[in-house]
């Protein structure tokens, strides 16, 4: 039985005697928790009689010295996507009864006479111990295996006047349970031991969650609250039920004091299982019927009865010039015939709403659009009737009588939109933002635009499939679509990127559209098969005013801020307006001449900083160095690259920086008499995803005859997954040369292990975050050994940056790290001087 501790558990009643007392030794389920190191971290009373090992004896220990037998298995590898991908599992014994039966051997020797009945995987992340996984197991309540059939006994009638339930309610149509004052079963009617499959003496003194798996009374105030966490917000709850053969259920629950027991609690349920059914039936059916309205030619528009416009396929808006799908106006308002007079038409709808038949237009009737030349259109309308033969409404499906003008709508459409979630392309948005660019230089209006990244998709799309991930994009478009009125422009620019464009809004008012759109994505999940999938996102923003130019400004600042917000955490907002925005664009702008004339007139400098390895410090040895760029100002000052550097890679100048130090580390090994020398240079996002980088690398070693060798080239994580098909062509093609390829900054980015186990590199660098501070933060301590260790595993070399001190140093030998490289090993030194 899995309790739903993942929004209800507090990570500050995590201490060894608060845990113990208030949680885990008060549930009936076993509750382990693991680090990222596989270290034993909480083992409840319940797994120490279930195991034969009490928490005190493994308290601390390595979970994979204490069951070996799993290492490998199924239950090893849901621990991992726990860890590492924040994916939960959950096993069952209808689902997978071979997990829970290789489980029960291996950490109680099967000596237990129930199965158990549910293994459920879920990730935390706890302030002290980082990322974790909360792994649950749960016996069933009788032995219900195939070999041990459960025999339902007949339950006990009640004596006359003894009143189970109140006489209101004791009836054989509706299952009803009563709970005590401590929230276990007391009694069950006929009508629930027929919907769950369990005798009433089977659930006596049972707790709820035997049937309720996902409610968790204890973390509530009360029975009430716990239904409402488990239920959602909904006025009647619906959550999930689960029979005695494992089933689950769809039930709609009920629930109110007792009149005749003090202190105790009547629950009603209902089975709403068919009807859930019936509801995902419908939705592909909804879903269906937005495809083909979507890829029609012609314009097909939807009224209620009264000839209210429901909905408008993207071709109806684009011959009727509008941007809202549900414009919520009516017929009349929204569409204007005209005969070839002039004189108005009457609208096909209303005449099919009153005669109640099919109605077409006559001949030569015009569609008048505002802004355009009124053009000749052909349309039928058709009443749309319920099981009673009532009319609830009218479809209508029009098109130009101009063939080319058809075609011309359907290309235009095409070009300005995308045609995965049916919003608004880049293209189409950068056209919406010019116009609130005049809008707000004519009448000082101000208008936001929401630069949206999303986290997580691409982990979603390697782990499930791309199906997956279009899936997700197109529900997550939905959802922007909800916080957008129709003056408003909802835009896919990116592939995991979306835009909104929040027009006529003040400051205040677009800051609480990201807080309420931020708000909403964390309560996002996205059902995919057995999983329940969740995102994040980073948010930024800019505000269009009388003073914004041109809208790549717009666009660019909007991607700077949501950049910001990535570096900040996950699921940030980054709004910032006026006196700082305008500072940091100028702070950065200020830098693009200062830049250009440095590359012009040849005014920067290689330095290199030593890579030795941990176990000997001997710098007469050194052969391993990485090459660092500087800056020399007109004054001959050097000018460190954390200075100019930002600006580069902002204003598209970092590929010219790159290209200048790969042709002076070409021209410097071409004159080195030292061939064991290998120097490490680093290639920038930008830079990668040049599609003439590789061809440019390998005619400079036809060029120079330098040997591949004596080349490393640097990648951080984030670069090499945002452009993760162009880094593998390229990482593949110089290693089949016999360059080497490190990844930097690993730990601070976007990696998961599915990407690491692609990516073919030679050396992972630890990024100096957690080097700088890893004697006084165990949490950096243990991320530097758990990459260090998953480095060794993949057979990576691990090198350690930032390594300022002697503390550090004699921890990083203790850990295992290969290399290091930092002040206290060198300081950087010109190139020049090796020679």
């Amino acid at each position: 039985m899995s309790i739903d501790i993942q929004s209800d558990f507090r990570p500050d009643a995590l201490s060894d005697h608060g845990l113990e007392n208030r949680l885990l030794n008060t549930q009936t389920v076993g509750v382990l928790l693991l680090d990222s190191r596989l270290v034993i971290r909480y083992w409840n009373q319940w797994l120490g009689e279930w195991t034969g090992m009490p928490p005190e004896n493994v308290a601390r220990r390595a979970f994979d010295s204490l069951f070996p037998a799993l290492v490998g298995s199924p239950f090893a590898q849901a621990i991992d996507e726990a860890l590492f991908q924040g994916v939960s599992t959950h096993w069952s014994q209808r689902a997978n009864p071979d997990f829970l039966d290789f489980t029960e051997s291996a950490m109680a020797g099967s000596r237990r006479e129930l199965p158990l009945h549910r293994v459920s995987f879920t990730p935390l992340e706890l302030p002290d111990f980082g990322h974790c996984c909360l792994v649950q197991i749960d016996e069933a309540p009788f032995d219900a295996t195939p070999d041990k059939p459960a025999i339902k006994k007949e339950p006990e009638r009640p004596v006359a006047g003894s009143h189970r339930f109140p006489a209101y309610l004791d009836t054989d149509q509706i299952p009803l349970l009563m709970l005590d004052s401590h929230h276990l079963i007391m009694d069950g009617n006929e009508a629930l031991e027929t919907l769950f499959g369990y005798s009433a003496e089977q659930l006596k003194n049972r707790p709820l969650r035997v049937l309720l798996p996902t409610i968790n009374i204890e973390l509530a105030d009360n029975i009430k609250v716990a239904l409402e966490r488990a239920g959602g917000s909904e006025k009647q709850l619906t959550m999930e039920g689960a029979t005695a053969d494992g089933e689950n259920l769809a039930l709609r629950v009920s629930c109110f004091p007792s009149v005749t027991h003090r202190d105790c609690h009547v629950l009603l349920f209902q089975d709403m299982t068919l009807q859930s059914a019936n509801l995902e039936a419908l939705f592909h059916q909804r879903k269906l019927i937005n495809a083909v309205f979507s890829q029609v030619v012609d314009g097909i528009l939807l009224t209620d009865r009264h000839g209210l416009v429901e909905h408008l396929n993207p071709i109806g808006m684009e011959l009727l010039g509008i941007n809202d799908p549900q414009p919520n106006r009516y017929i009349d308002d929204l569409m204007t015939l005209l005969s070839e007079s002039g004189d108005p038409v009457e609208s096909p709808c209303r005449s099919a709403l009153t005669r109640g038949k099919a109605v077409s237009v006559v001949d030569n009737t015009m569609l008048s659009v505002p802004g355009q030349q009124p053009f000749p259109v052909v349309a039928s309308a058709t009443p749309l009737r319920n099981r009673l033969n009532q009319i609830t409404g009218t479809v209508l499906v029009f098109r130009s009588v101009s063939e080319a003008r058809r075609v011309s709508t359907r290309l235009t459409w095409q070009a300005t939109h995308d045609p995965l979630t049916q919003l608004a392309n880049r293209r189409h948005l950068e056209n919406e933002i010019l116009k609130s660019i005049d809008a707000a230089h004519s009448d000082d209006s101000t208008h936001t635009l929401l630069y949206i990244d999303l986290y997580n998709f691409s982990v979603i799309n390697d782990t499930c499939g791309h199906n997956a991930g279009d899936e997700l994009l197109c529900q997550f478009a939905r959802l922007l679509e909800k916080h957008a009125e129709s003056r408003d422009v909802v835009a896919r620019i990116g592939n995991d990127e979306f835009a909104l464009l929040l027009n006529d809004r003040t400051v205040e008012e677009s800051r609480e559209v990201a807080e309420q759109l931020l708000w909403q994505i964390k309560e996002f999940s996205f059902p995919w098969e057995e999983r329940r999938l969740k995102i994040g996102a980073s948010i930024g923003a800019k505000v269009i005013d009388r003073n914004t130019v041109s809208e790549i400004d717009v666009l660019v600042a909007a991607g700077i801020s949501c950049a910001t917000a990535k570096e900040a955490g996950r699921n940030r907002i980054n709004f910032q307006y006026r006196s700082v925005e305008v500072a940091e664009r100028h702070s950065l702008a200020q830098w693009i001449p200062v830049i250009t004339e440095a590359l012009e007139e040849d005014r920067f400098v290689l330095y290199c900083q030593p890579i030795v390895p941990v176990a000997s410090q001997d710098n007469a040895t050194v052969r391993h160095y990485e090459v660092l760029v500087r800056m020399v100002d007109r004054e001959g000052a050097i000018i460190l690259p954390g200075k100019f550097i930002p600006a580069a890679e902002h204003y598209g100048l970092v590929e010219d920086i790159d290209r200048w130090v790969l042709n002076n580390i070409f021209a410097y090994l071409e004159k080195s008499t030292r061939p064991e020398q290998r120097f490490a240079v680093n290639l920038s996002g930008n830079t990668i995803s040049d599609e003439g980088l590789k061809d440019y690398i390998i005619g400079k070693f036809d060029a120079t005859g330098v040997s591949p060798s004596q080349l490393q080239f640097e990648v951080t994580e984030t670069a090499a997954i945002r452009h993760f098909d162009r880094a593998m062509d390229l990482i593949h093609a110089l290693r089949d040369l016999g360059c080497y390829f490190s990844l930097d900054d690993f730990g601070s980015g976007l990696s998961s292990l599915g990407y690491l186990k692609e990516l073919p590199v030679d050396y992972l660098k630890i990024d100096g975050s957690f080097i700088r501070t890893m004697e006084l933060n165990e949490v950096d301590y243990s991320m530097v050994s758990t990459i260090n260790h998953l480095g060794h595993i993949m057979g990576i070399a691990t090198i350690a940056e930032c390594v300022e001190n002697n503390t550090q140093l004699s921890m990083l030998q203790e850990i295992g790290v290969d290399y290091a490289q930092g002040f206290l090993i060198a300081r950087p030194q010109p190139l020049a001087r090796l020679s």
